[in-house]
């Protein structure tokens, strides 16, 4: 454990153990010296810690301070950078960033005094703000790094935002950088734009360096970054993702009214769940399973409709109800091949055999009510029946709802099938027809698809 001495030193190098102490060094600076202490790439530097830029007027001449400036600047040969180093800023629910000065290109003693003064004024108070002083980078390119995804709590995915030069127009808000979205061993998974200004290698470099920041904090970091002209990488700042979303249980489902609301909008007594609910559960299931979207195994294991609070519910993913947050990585699908292949296959068939499916039930359901007798003269027995063979055919028709739902969008008519659903479709109709395959092929070239690639 540090030892907090009582001594004021004036300036605190990132190599001393104090400058690991956020309420001396402000808590930019204690992790970065964290962060060296690692041997982690942080920039040399030193720090004015909190007692002594409270009083900073009192020493504004020390001459620990004009030795620690000039050797970090080789006597005013290299410019520096002096930023705030608050011990408000940087913690794990608010980093406040932005909020306190930084001054760039500082050159020469007397710009220096004035930086330090001007950033020691952007204290909310005493006892609040060191200085940090490090040599300023000419960077090839920089930008931010999250180790998790703080819009979903993905802690597999590394987020990172670049542009030309250092981070700073970037964090200002003054340039749009090139996101990219990474696993965590760096394979790229999703880029916002072609062309950004990082090779593959300099993101696994990245992800490496996410990996290590997180050993040594206990956690993802939010983390400012640059390389510069010769290719080094360089960490500029570290501090915990704030307010990162937390990750449901494993196996946890998404519930809401999605597309059951309309059909039942209101709340339902217990007899209205039985009579209502089951058979929908049961016929977007067999919908489900039927067009290939989700197995028989998992509609074994958790209903797709249930109810919660009296309201019905659906397993949002499961209907594909869910909000989209990635849209830009929809074109990479993530179903095996095989499963895709008998997908489209299905929905091709399905697509031809629907308008036959759809008059079939609607000659059972017609058969069914007019066997039934008038409500004078159903015995109990026959009430007990009608109610058995309602649930069957409220199965059937929920699920040849959802069917014709999934395999014709309203506004188009074809749902977004897949180039083979379309080949099998045309495939069937002209079959139907009695159509040689030849002269199908010929009025429909889309069944072409279906052709195995030589």
């Amino acid at each position: 454990m540090v030892q907090q001495s009582t001594r004021a030193f004036w300036t605190i190098g990132l190599d001393d153990p104090l400058a690991t102490v956020p309420d001396r060094a402000g808590a930019k600076a204690a992790n970065l010296a964290r962060a060296a202490g690692h041997d982690l790439p942080v920039l040399p530097g030193f720090v004015i810690p909190v007692p002594c830029v409270d009083r900073h007027e009192r020493y504004a001449d020390t001459h620990d301070l004009r030795v620690a400036w000039a050797r970090l600047s080789r006597d005013g040969e290299r410019a520096l950078v002096v930023r705030s180093s608050s011990t408000l800023e940087d913690g794990e629910v608010s980093s406040m960033a932005g909020r306190f000065t930084s001054v760039l290109g500082v050159a020469g003693w007397a710009d220096f005094r004035r930086a330090v003064d001007e950033v020691a004024a952007s204290a909310t108070g005493p006892g609040t703000m060191a200085v940090l002083v490090q040599p300023e980078l000419d960077a090839a390119s920089g930008g931010v790094m999250f180790g998790a995804d703080p819009v979903d709590g993905r802690t597999d995915r590394v987020i990172v935002s670049a542009a030309p030069g250092g981070p700073q127009a970037l964090v200002g808000g003054e340039v749009d950088g090139t996101r990219y979205d990474l696993t965590r061993r760096g394979r790229l998974v999703g880029a916002d734009r072609d062309g950004g200004p990082l090779t593959p290698l300099q993101l696994r470099r990245l992800a490496r360096l996410a990996a290590r920041t997180a050993h040594v904090f206990g956690g993802p970091q939010d983390v400012e970054f640059a390389f510069g002209h010769d290719g080094r990488l360089w960490l500029l700042q570290s501090r915990p993702v704030t307010a990162l979303a937390p990750l449901p249980p494993r196996g946890a489902v998404l519930l809401g009214p999605g597309p059951v609301a309309e059909t039942l909008p209101d709340p339902l007594s217990p007899l209205e769940e039985d009579l209502w609910l089951v058979p929908l559960d049961r016929g977007l299931g067999e919908a489900l399973a039927t067009a290939g979207a989700v197995s028989r195994r998992a509609l074994r294991r958790a209903p797709t409709v249930r109810a919660v609070g009296g309201r019905a519910a659906a397993d949002l993913r499961r209907l594909g109800a869910e909000p989209a947050r990635r849209r830009r990585l929809d074109p990479l699908n993530p179903l095996p091949p095989l499963r895709r292949l008998r997908a489209a296959w299905r929905v091709g068939r399905l697509r031809a055999e629907l308008p036959a499916l759809a008059a079939d039930i609607a000659a059972g359901v017609d058969a069914d009510l007019a066997a039934v007798p008038s409500l004078h003269e159903l015995t109990d027995a026959d009430l007990a029946a009608a109610l058995h063979w309602t649930r069957a055919t409220l199965t059937a028709l929920h699920g040849l709802e959802a069917l014709a739902g999934t395999l014709t969008a309203p506004e188009t008519g074809d749902g977004g099938a897949t180039a083979a659903g379309h080949g099998l479709a045309a495939l069937a109709r002209g079959r139907a027809r009695g159509h040689a395959d030849a002269r199908i092929v010929a009025s429909e070239p889309g069944v072409l698809t279906l052709t195995p690639p030589a």
